[in-house]
């Protein structure tokens, strides 16, 4: 008698009930010592089985569901969803594809913008190097004394410096 009955593996009673393996596997674990689970020897090591009946008791309103029917009357409109599906698919990667391109826009005008701002800052650098050169240029050379002020006095030797003559 229980060779009629039908044993799926945990992948294949995932499927059926359209639930994770490790829902099944949990099922499985819950009633390892069960004649509704069997071990199965594979040159890989051990395989679950599990009773094709207990899986229906266990989910029945999954195994009541059976693949449905459309109605011969619901098949234009069905047509036409699906044309509208995919009327709707094809706009959207249309739209993405539009999106790519401004943002390739985007970013070559970032591009430009940034280098004309390095441009403009290295303009103001060399301005403002030529600038300090000439500054420099009007300055006096150390060790002459600026017109109009008096010479600096020369610093006075500390006590210590005139002792040991440093």
């Amino acid at each position: 008698m229980e060779d009629t009955i039908a044993f799926l593996t945990i992948k294949q009673a995932a499927q059926q009930v359209n639930k994770s393996e490790q829902t099944i596997r949990r099922l499985v674990k819950q009633h390892a010592k069960t004649s509704h689970i069997r071990v199965e020897q594979t040159p890989k090591g051990s395989t679950y089985l599990i009773s094709q009946a207990f899986l229906a008791q266990q989910y029945p309103s999954l195994s009541e569901q059976l693949p449905m029917l459309v109605e011969p009357a619901l098949v234009p409109e069905v047509a036409e969803l699906q044309r509208q599906l995919a009327e709707r698919d094809q706009t959207i990667q249309q739209l993405q594809n539009r999106l790519l391109e401004q943002n390739d826009v985007l970013n070559a005008l970032t591009n430009q913008v940034n280098s004309q701002r390095i441009g403009r800052i290295e303009e103001l650098i060399l301005s403002q190097n030529e600038q300090l050169g000439e500054l420099q240029k009007r300055l006096p050379e150390l060790g002459t004394a600026p017109l109009g002020l008096p010479s600096p006095e020369p610093t006075k030797k500390r006590f210590w410096q005139r002792v040991f003559g440093k």
